[in-house]
């Protein structure tokens, strides 16, 4: 394995907490800060990690495709990578239609969208795209593009035209099965072996009691259940009675009921839940299956976000 990451969310805690947390996160000896997007700019995030940081990778975890003109993601991207020096990473992915929706975009062919995106962002960032007769900045380094790859069809698509995935919330035997879709294609393509950098990112629980930590998990793993990717995905996976359980309660919009419906194996088998030592157990269910990099998403129980980041430094710290 190439190492660890952890997600740091900047609209979970203040801007200067944010870069702190960053900050000891580099110290801590792990691989990458991998930065969500929500109500916040991922982009805007890294950009201020990289002015902050010397070492450590610094990735979107992701770019919404649907919010941004290409052009100007590539201007933006080029900007972070110049900050970082060689060590950013641009994560792509295309949301939620029910994210999107609410925000009045029409989603339509999301993988044709990221085709097309990704082509005018590469072509800007080689410095090949002008408007006006102004030519797009190409950063000093190159900028790797990775997908969140949520369905086997976009995982294929990344083995096509990505350096790299960001799976989440898969089994290890999901995981698995998309990395290998993706370098099936990569071969299929005659693309050079190790042309992919597999990431997966693990919502982890951590809590001494494994009761409270399973509790959390249902609470915090049920918004991604009502989605309808991961519901898919959870159905796909050998969990489809809760899957059915948790759309229905969706639709009729009860909280409780969909939490109700995260069971304690299927919140083992996407997540790290429970004590430490629980959690580097279960780990190495995901370590066997040699993706490159595994990312650990903390999540808060009973204290604030950034107690919670730092519980995962002093858990997983060891392990880099």
């Amino acid at each position: 394995m190439k190492g660890y990451g952890v997600t740091v969310a900047p609209m979970s805690v203040r801007v200067a907490d944010f870069v702190q947390l960053a900050r000891e996160t580099e110290d801590a000896g792990f691989s990458g800060v991998y930065i969500p997007e929500a109500v916040n700019d991922a982009l805007m995030g890294s950009l201020l990690v990289a002015q902050a940081t010397r070492r450590i990778t610094i990735a979107t975890w992701i770019v919404n495709i649907y919010l941004r003109e290409p052009g100007l993601c590539a201007v933006a991207t080029a900007t972070v990578q110049d900050a970082a020096e060689g060590r950013f990473v641009l994560g792509l992915g295309v949301s939620h239609r029910p994210a999107l929706e609410a925000r009045g975009i029409a989603m339509g062919n999301a993988r044709e969208r990221l085709r097309r995106d990704t082509e005018i962002i590469r072509k800007a960032l080689r410095g090949e795209l002008d408007m006006f007769g102004m030519k797009f900045p190409s950063p000093r380094h190159p900028v790797p593009i990775y997908y969140a790859a949520l369905a086997l069809e976009t995982a294929r698509l990344g083995g096509e035209l990505a350096d790299g995935l960001m799976l989440y919330m898969c089994s290890p035997e999901r995981m698995r099965k998309s990395m290998d879709a993706a370098e099936a294609v990569a071969r299929e393509r005659q693309r050079p072996p190790g042309s992919l950098t597999m990431t997966c990112g693990i919502p982890v629980f951590l809590h001494d009691d494994l009761a409270t930590a399973y509790e959390a998990a249902r609470r915090g793993l049920a918004f991604y259940g009502a989605l309808p990717f991961y519901n898919r995905i959870l159905a796909k996976s050998g969990f489809a009675e809760p899957a059915a359980q948790i759309a229905q309660a969706a639709a009729r919009r009860d909280p409780k009921a969909m939490a109700a419906a995260i069971t304690n194996d299927l919140a083992d088998a996407v997540a790290l839940v429970g004590p430490a030592s629980r959690c580097l157990e279960r780990l190495e269910q995901y370590r066997l299956q040699n993706p490159d990099i595994l990312i650990f998403a903390p999540n808060a129980i009973n204290e604030d976000y950034a107690s919670a980041v730092r519980r995962i430094h002093r858990a997983f710290a060891r392990l880099n």
